[in-house]
């Protein structure tokens, strides 16, 4: 075995699919001339590509009954206090802030 397929073993068993990914393409073998190049920028996408999965993680762990967009929302059926709030909303403020926003649908 090879050394690179050495490499894609080793990301297999230590579970570091993005820096396997990277390791199999060509063109980064080609783009990156030092070790330490190559190296910092497969760490980076292993690093980037955890992120995004970390948050589709907990969205699905979160077990949302269903999910909805602000635009599909009908504004003329929700509360007063949540209609005045909906502009608010729309900004995405919320999200640099790093607040939660809990919609909850009260069935009478």
């Amino acid at each position: 075995m090879d050394k690179r397929q050495e490499m894609i073993h080793m990301c297999k068993e230590l579970r570091l699919p993005s820096i396997r990914a990277f390791i199999q393409e060509e063109a980064m073998w080609k783009n990156h001339k030092t070790a330490e190049d190559f190296l910092y920028h497969a760490l980076m996408q292993e690093m980037q590509d955890r992120e995004v999965r970390a948050k589709s993680n907990r969205i699905r762990l979160a077990n949302f009954p269903e999910k909805k967009l602000l635009t599909e929302l009908e504004i003329e059926r929700l509360p007063q206090n949540a209609a005045s709030r909906l502009p608010q909303l729309k900004t995405l403020d919320f999200i640099k802030e790093k607040q939660n926003v809990l919609l909850i649908e009260l069935i009478s």
